[in-house]
């Protein structure tokens, strides 16, 4: 007997976010056919990259915080822009558009038995976005995270001195700490479920501040609910989204409304679950106390 997943019509998206990921990865670094350097594209895509043709919205907050040390000036406008974005689709960027995540995601594949991050440690990006990519900026003067962010080292440590030789001779202890860091990030997007978005990206940690009462929304069916825990092993993020797709560790990438038994479901502009106190599952308390 057919399942209910091959009865049913899925929606589009639940089988586009592969291209929407490749698209983004193409259009934030097509410098060779535009240039939007004044631009934030809500990724994190390092500007240091040569082809980049967007800016970096991390980048661009940390020397604004940098500049308001002598002017005084509040970066409101980059800090809006992407609390706008959260409060539409909340951290839906980091799962449909982010070229870091994608690289997470193919890394992923290497290992079929990858670990979920310990939720305490997911709290890392909240500390990384306060103290590298706010604090340090206005203390030390410098975008310190942009120094050490794996991104920037893959798109623009790298390839720039390949690119200019003139560039060499200014690698110092800070490119070596930065490769050294992407390295681990790499082992650790083999080991676990993208780690660097739950334990370390300060642009998540900004994404996520409206998860809960973003536009759209991820929701869970009780009744429909089997507790066959596919979506659990389905997960990109390694999160239980039955209790925790409203949490500031869900990237809205919608690989769970794709259950075989339709218990997951999107919902757009009928508010989150903890505002209008809709049954989430068995697991409500539990995903109350988050």
């Amino acid at each position: 007997m057919a399942s209910h997943r091959e009865v049913k019509s899925l929606p589009w998206y639940t089988r586009s976010r592969r291209w929407f990921q490749v698209v983004s990865l193409l259009v934030v670094n097509a410098s060779f056919l535009f240039q939007a350097r004044g631009i934030c594209f809500p990724v994190l895509n390092c500007w240091a990259c040569p082809i980049a043709a967007f800016a970096c919205p991390l980048g661009a907050l940390q020397n604004a915080i940098v500049d308001m040390r002598a002017l005084f000036i509040l970066p409101l406008y980059i800090l809006g822009g992407m609390l706008a974005a959260s409060a539409v689709v909340g951290r839906a960027m980091c799962g449909w558009l982010c070229p870091f995540g994608l690289f997470q995601d193919l890394l992923g594949r290497l290992n079929p038995r990858q670990l979920s991050v310990p939720r305490l440690a997911s709290l890392g990006k909240f500390v990384a976005l306060v103290g590298l990519a706010i604090v340090a900026p206005y203390v030390m003067g410098v975008p310190l995270f942009c120094k050490l962010c794996p991104q920037g080292a893959l798109e623009g440590g790298i390839p720039q001195p390949l690119l200019n030789a003139d560039l060499r001779p200014l690698m110092g202890t800070w490119w070596y700490i930065k490769i050294a860091i992407l390295m681990l990030t790499i082992a650790g997007a083999v080991v676990y479920k993208r780690a660097f978005c739950h334990v370390a990206c300060p642009l998540g940690a900004i994404f996520s501040l409206l998860n809960r009462v973003s536009f759209v929304q991820v929701e869970h069916d009780a009744e429909a609910c089997t507790d066959c825990m596919w979506c659990v092993k389905h997960c990109p993020q390694g999160i239980d989204p039955r209790t925790e797709a409203g949490t500031h560790a869900c990237i809205r990438c919608m690989e769970c409304v794709r259950c075989p038994f339709d218990a997951m479901r999107v919902s757009v502009g009928s508010g989150c679950s903890v505002c209008t106190g809709k049954a989430r599952g068995p697991h409500d308390e539990e995903s109350s106390l988050e």
